[in-house]
């Protein structure tokens, strides 16, 4: 997929990569931690303690400290320097942040922070935590206290204001890129939505929004943007948007992969893992929120690379949307990884390790719309196609009966009659409709009579047709109607004969001069070729098979009945078929009906 976008969109990150991987943070200053497993200690204890009861760090490495109910005190030095600096701490989901900035042993400023308190106790209204340092002249100190019921990462750095102020033009552009990305991608694939009429476009809008709102919500501009005062939301919000994201993903990939038709295991292995992502967004409603993370951690970190494994398996079985998939979810796996390893200390930290799960994300959605609208050109071409033998096989038809016409003088009466009569034609068959069927019963049924001779109907039923009308929609029962007509008409060869939609999904062939046995045979004909059809309603959904069932009357016309006897033997033989298991053929035997050789 040589697309101009993905070009320029991977030419942007590259460059950013090169940019970030060349940025150097100021190491002028001392960081150590340690940890209050109490949380006991206050602030005169913690500065009054021993240099041998802390522990050093490298600030270019997250601090990641796991998960803990008690209190960690960071402790960093900050010589004098000229320049104005800031003092960042880059997770916005650290429930407490509280800072002292010490001089000389005393307290000469503090504030009180996280995202458990309202957005306004931030120094800086800022998505991150960010604290002027508070002297250009003097050494200061910095003792950091943190308290979450979350993961304890804790990315901190001291660096000068004008390179925050670069730095924050660079990030703030690509949250306001990955937004705009996420807001136009969800409102085109809706737009699809509602003119397909298929959910799977519905499953993939819902993946969009909630993946990016799941990063917005990472990187603290949901709590900036939405609720800034309402900050018992984060502890209700975070976990269940993870696992409705989730379970959006995994139905969309159902759905587009069409999993079930080439791996049932697959398939129930996707389901356990929707199943378990729809209870832990009511566990993240009810649950504690540190277990909460945790089980919403463990369900993605088993169903991203599960589902890229089942896409992969999926082409490999002739799927050819799975391909798009592979490549759509890659550069989601790859971004992932790269932060799991930046986050263990082996890549400094640049701009691609902080936001390569965003970057993941937004190259994710942006091929796997590329992958719906190429399915649409598959399904439009399928159609066409089935369209077009429709089409040569109602042609085909047409050409044996004008030939039959040629060849049989005796027939002319009634093929000008059907040329006067074309007129009386069903609008989406394209075969007789029931007024015209009416006319032609009346005449057979009249000249039979004269002569002495049968006369047989077969009335044909689409087995469970409104379910097929139900789950695919009515444009799939069309194609299944122009299907079963198209077959008949190939299969009905005699130019006497008709064939007519009779109402709805019957349809009805007339048979002059015909016994009981032939029509027998006809109908059992019919009921082979249109059980051996299918028609396929589109990439994510299985063949639709067809199946009918067929009632028989063959009958003397008597000169004290009208045609209608005939009909409604037919018409009780082939509820006669449906009551006794749909696909067969019965015909009518007076208070018994019979049944024909069926499967």
């Amino acid at each position: 997929m040589s697309h101009p976008a993905i070009k320029a969109v991977l030419s942007y990150l590259l460059l950013v990569l090169l940019s970030g991987a060349g940025q150097v943070s100021a190491a002028t200053s001392d960081y150590l931690w340690l940890e209050d497993r109490d949380d006991q200690l206050s602030a005169r204890e913690v500065m009054a303690l021993e240099p041998d009861q802390w522990r050093a760090f490298d600030p270019n490495q997250v601090l990641n400290l796991g998960f803990s109910d008690g209190a960690f005190w960071l402790k960093v030095t900050v010589p004098p320097q000229p320049k104005n600096r800031v003092l960042e701490i880059r997770y916005p989901l650290l429930d407490v942040v509280d800072i002292f900035w010490v001089r000389d042993g005393d307290i000469i400023r503090r504030y009180e922070s996280g995202d458990s308190r309202p957005f306004s106790s931030r120094p800086l209204y800022h998505r991150n935590f960010v604290f002027l340092v508070p002297s250009n002249t003097d050494t200061v100190t910095a003792f950091v206290r943190v308290k979450t019921q979350g993961a304890v990462q804790i990315p901190i750095e001291v660096v000068p204001s004008a390179d925050f102020l670069a730095g924050e033009q660079l990030t703030y552009g690509w949250q306001a890129m990955f937004l705009g990305i996420i807001v136009a991608l969800a409102l085109y694939n809706l737009f699809l939505f509602l003119i397909v009429r298929q959910t799977t476009y519905l499953w993939y809008v819902l993946t969009v929004v909630s993946s990016g709102l799941v990063h917005l919500n990472f990187h603290g501009l949901l709590f900036q943007w939405w609720w800034p005062d309402l900050p018992i939301l984060n502890r209700y919000f975070t976990v269940p948007i993870i696992g409705l994201a989730m379970m959006a993903a995994i139905m969309f990939s159902i759905q587009f992969l069409a999993v079930a038709r080439y791996s049932r295991f697959c398939y129930h292995f996707l389901m356990a893992l929707m199943i378990g992502s729809g209870l832990s967004v009511v566990y993240g409603l009810f649950g504690p929120y540190q277990s909460g993370i945790a089980l919403v951690a463990v369900l993605a970190a088993i169903a991203t690379p599960a589902a890229w494994v089942i896409g992969i398996y999926i082409w490999c079985r002739g799927q050819k949307l799975a391909g798009f998939y592979v490549l759509a979810w890659t550069p989601l796996l790859l971004g992932h990884l790269i932060l799991a390893v930046s986050k263990l200390g082996y890549l400094p930290r640049t701009f691609l390790t902080e936001f390569g799960p965003q970057i993941g994300v937004a190259l994710e959605v942006i091929l796997l719309s590329f992958a719906l609208a190429h399915r649409i050109n598959l399904e439009r071409r399928r159609r066409l196609k089935a369209q077009e033998q429709a089409l040569a096989i109602q042609r085909q038809a047409n050409q044996t009966l004008e030939e039959r016409v040629c060849e049989r003088t005796e027939e002319l009466e009634r093929a000008n009659q059907r040329l006067r009569s074309i007129s009386f034609t069903d609008g989406l068959t394209q075969i007789p409709n029931r007024r015209q069927f009416d006319e032609r019963i009346r005449d057979e049924w009249s000249r039979a009579g004269r002569h002495g001779q049968p006369l047989s109907l077969l009335l044909l039923d689409i087995d469970y047709f409104k379910s097929v009308n139900d789950r695919y929609g009515h444009l799939v029962g069309d194609d299944c109607l122009i299907t079963v007509a198209a077959i008949c008409a190939h299969e009905i060869q005699r130019s006497g004969d008709l064939l007519a939609r009779f109402g709805g999904e019957e349809f009805a062939v007339l048979l002059p001069t015909t016994p009981e046995d032939g029509a027998l045979q006809v109908a059992e004909r019919l009921r082979q070729a249109i059980e051996n059809a299918t028609v396929y309603p589109g990439a994510q959904e299985a063949a639709v098979n067809l199946s009918v069932s067929v009632g028989v009357a063959t009958v003397i016309p008597p000169p004290e009945e009208t045609y209608d006897e005939l009909i409604r033997r037919a018409d009780e033989a082939l509820y006669e078929a449906k009551g006794a298991g749909r696909n067969r053929v019965m015909a009518f035997r007076g208070a018994h009906t019979a049944s024909a050789d069926a499967p």
